[in-house]
């Protein structure tokens, strides 16, 4: 991710249908034409002085100024027809990806207007089908037309336009509530509030507020300069079952039969199923024939593991666990892993269990991690080893990146390779990070707890100004919190200037935990937004009991557990 600087950005507006531009006919909500039309009268999206200056045509519309030097200018490609997306299909979504191809070369970035019932399928399929992509794809849409006054249509497009117009994010993500979301994580968990998505086992790319927040660690980096792939043979055949208790092995044996290909299985908790013998054997049965199973669970969050005997009898069936893929990114992972030509059952299977897209968190052990011998960082460090004393100012001149990178990768074996070479693990990286921003980023406590054991300072701020603690804070990572409270740490004045906006944000969308990292943290979580509302306020006024619940314990001093270690 890195921010734009061309002075003149052209982004491509694909307009699919949705509720964002639905008008009312006959009492119902029914796809609306002309939206292009519809934001040429808003001055927020439109400057007309500077469009006519520019001699624009009528489906061009630009922003007004978003920084000095810089306008976002895009056209609006209304589809024909516009969509309910409860009526798009993978091949329709194949289709956005091919007008993303043909335009290509054209513009900067691209946003899809899509509607909110299958944005998650929609954005999952074309970070399949789109590969080598280098430019922003934002998929957006709205739970209320645009037209409504009370509306979050607009904010979600502007956001969306402004993103895709400032920022190289070379992604396929998805712009809702202020939030940029990789788009393959995904899921809709609200069919009314305007926060209707959530990224159940990936933190957002982006949070939009008085700033930009961006975690520029989790987005996927450009390899090569490779030419845009549309991957547009995809198997449609691919199904999803859910088990629930007593699911009779008959039902499944119907469901498994051909043409169908691959399914995407929901099962219980940690991925376990029924282990009845007759059920087991219809799975077996299924993928001795041939057919791609993907165990995915059915909670909200958290991973698929074996550590249950019902999960050990599953796996033990032939079926490949999902870890913690959403059930559209696995549906969509098996189309395009399925539409591969030429490979074998076990290609596929590898294929499956490999991370394509970032749409899976594998277990370490999967994962390749840095080490001293295989890495790119470990041959860094091997190098600094072997590095004569007349070459102490290239040493300390690659350390610092080394140590970041280390500690963000939690690789205590480099760290230690580092300190035994006597490099200084508080000195800042070329933005100004030291390996203690790096660990609390990336969520690695037992780094934190060397690096402090180690006597680094807890108050290094990078050049955004932001401390360890407050990286903590928006990573959720309340153990790390824990440790830098013990050591000293404290948000300064200006990372609490804006606190009280960020506390009623997370209070309207239930989001407890992050409440009460900010509380740990030592926030007051009594100080209002902008508009002087408090978090509590606004958490009864969205009936979010929960909030409620725990910010008036606090209100009443009541004694609440702080949820992370206190002591090195």
């Amino acid at each position: 991710m890195s921010r734009a600087v061309e002075p003149e950005r052209r982004l491509l507006a694909i307009y699919t249908g949705g509720t964002i531009g639905m008008r009312i006919e006959r009492g119902v909500l029914v796809p609306g034409r002309g939206l292009a039309a519809a934001l040429r009268t808003l001055p927020m999206f439109h400057d007309e002085d500077h469009a006519r200056a520019l001699g624009l045509p009528e489906d061009t519309l630009v922003l007004p100024p978003a920084s000095p030097d810089q306008r976002v200018i895009y056209t609006v490609l209304e589809c024909q027809p516009l969509f309910d997306s409860s009526d798009m299909t993978i091949t329709e979504w194949v289709q956005i990806a091919q007008t993303i191809q043909r335009h290509y070369g054209q513009y900067h970035g691209f946003v899809v207007i899509h509607g909110t019932d299958t944005m998650a399928f929609a954005a999952s399929v074309l970070s399949f089908v789109l590969e080598n992509l280098q430019k922003t794809v934002i998929l957006t849409g709205a739970q209320v037309p645009i037209h409504a006054l009370w509306n979050d249509g607009r904010e979600n497009l502007l956001g969306a336009l402004l993103m895709a117009g400032q920022y190289v994010i070379p992604e396929v993500c998805l712009f809702f509530q202020n939030q940029l979301f990789r788009g393959n994580r995904v899921t809709k968990v609200d069919s009314r509030r305007f926060a209707a998505f959530c990224s159940p086992n990936l933190p957002p790319l982006a949070v939009v507020g008085a700033d930009v927040i961006l975690n520029r660690e989790l987005v996927r980096k450009v390899r090569g300069k490779e030419r845009l792939v549309v991957h547009s043979s995809v198997e449609r055949d691919v199904g999803l079952l859910r088990l629930y208790p007593g699911i009779p092995a008959a039902l499944v044996r119907a469901f498994l039969q051909p043409p169908l290909r691959g399914v995407v299985m929901e099962t219980f908790g940690c991925g376990n199923g029924p282990t009845k013998p007759d059920l087991l054997w219809e799975f077996r049965a299924a993928t001795e024939r041939g057919l791609l199973i993907v165990n995915c669970t059915h909670c909200l969050q958290g991973t698929v593991t074996s550590g249950y005997a019902a999960g050990m009898a599953v796996a033990g069936a032939g079926i490949v666990s999902g870890f913690d893929m959403t059930s559209e990114a696995a549906m969509a992972k098996l189309s395009y892993v399925l539409g591969q030509p030429g490979l074998s059952l076990d290609s596929r299977k590898q294929l499956l269990a490999r991370d394509l897209r970032g749409e899976v968190t594998l277990p370490a052990g999967d994962e390749h991690q840095p080490s001293l011998t295989c890495s790119t960082l470990g041959r860094g460090v091997a190098q600094l080893l072997s590095l004569s004393q007349e070459a102490d100012a290239v040493r300390e001149a690659l350390t610092p990146g080394l140590a970041c990178a280390a500690a963000h990768a939690g690789d205590l074996d480099v760290l230690q390779a580092l300190v035994e070479l006597g490099s200084d693990l508080s000195q800042e990286n070329f933005n100004g990070q030291t390996p203690l921003h790096a660990a609390a980023r990336g969520g690695h406590p037992e780094v934190v707890t060397m690096l402090l054991q180690r006597g680094v300072g807890v108050s290094a701020r990078d050049e955004d100004g932001l401390s360890p603690l407050l990286l903590a804070v928006k990573g959720r990572h309340q153990d790390i919190i824990g440790l830098l409270r013990a050591a000293g740490a404290c948000l300064s004045p200006q990372e609490l200037e804006d606190a009280g906006t960020e506390l009623c944000r997370l209070a309207s969308r239930a989001d407890l935990e992050g409440l009460q990292s900010w509380w740990q943290a030592g926030a007051d979580l009594a100080c209002p937004g902008y508009d002087g509302r408090s978090a509590l306020l606004v958490a009864e006024a969205a009936g979010n009991l929960e909030v409620v619940t725990f910010l008036q314990n606090l209100q009443g001093g009541a004694a609440v557990q702080a949820p992370g270690p206190a002591t090195l």
